[in-house]
C-alpha cells in the first residue's frame, strides 16, 4: 500500500509505503474463490463452479500461455473430474485432490496434469478453458488396467 498527501496548493509529500495485512476473512475468501466449489462466475453471480483436474499422456513441457493440455484424456476412467477441495480456516493454502482409476486394457502413461475450470465456464479474458495450474509429472505415472493415479495440488498464497 502506498500513500501521499496532496495539498490544496498542488504540492504533495513523497509516496510512503505501508504493509498490507490480509485478514483471516480475506484468506478464507481467497481460498474459496480460487479453489472452492462455489464462488462468483463471470457474470458476477454466486454459482457452482468447481475446478476440474485433467490429465494427458502428452509430454510437451507446460507453458505459462497454455489454456489447455494437448490430448486430454477423455475415456477409460481418465476424464476430467472435480476431485476434492480442502481448506483449513485461516490458512493461506488449499488443496484439490483427484483420483483417476484407469479402466482401459493396455498400459497408459500419464505425463501431465492441469487444474482447470469446467468446460462451460471460462474467464472473461479467455475464450478457451482456463487452466489455473499445469504440471509435468516426474516421474510419469504408468498405469495398468484398474490402477489409480492420485493427483493432489497444494496451492499456497
Amino acid at each position: 500500500v502506498f500513500h501521499r498527501v496532496v495539498k490544496a496548493d498542488g504540492s504533495w509529500t513523497d509516496w510512503h509505503e505501508g504493509v498490507n495485512l490480509r485478514t483471516n476473512v480475506g484468506i478464507n475468501w481467497q481460498a474459496e474463490e480460487m479453489g472452492g466449489d462455489t464462488g462468483f462466475d463471470d457474470a458476477g453471480d454466486n454459482a457452482e463452479r468447481p475446478l476440474m483436474v485433467a490429465i494427458t499422456e502428452n509430454t510437451v513441457s507446460p507453458g505459462a500461455s497454455n489454456t489447455s493440455i494437448l490430448a486430454e484424456e477423455t475415456a477409460d476412467g481418465l476424464s476430467r473430474i472435480t476431485g476434492t477441495y480442502s481448506h483449513t480456516a485461516d490458512q493461506s493454502s488449499f488443496t484439490r485432490t483427484a483420483a483417476f482409476q484407469y479402466t482401459g486394457g493396455s498400459t497408459k502413461t500419464i505425463a501431465k496434469a492441469a487444474m482447470c475450470t469446467l468446460s462451460e465456464r471460462t474467464l472473461a479474458t479467455n475464450s478457451a478453458d482456463s487452466h489455473f495450474v499445469v504440471t509435468a509429472l516426474s516421474p510419469v505415472a504408468v498405469l495398468d488396467s484398474n490402477d489409480t493415479v492420485e493427483i493432489q495440488w497444494g496451492i499456497f498464497y
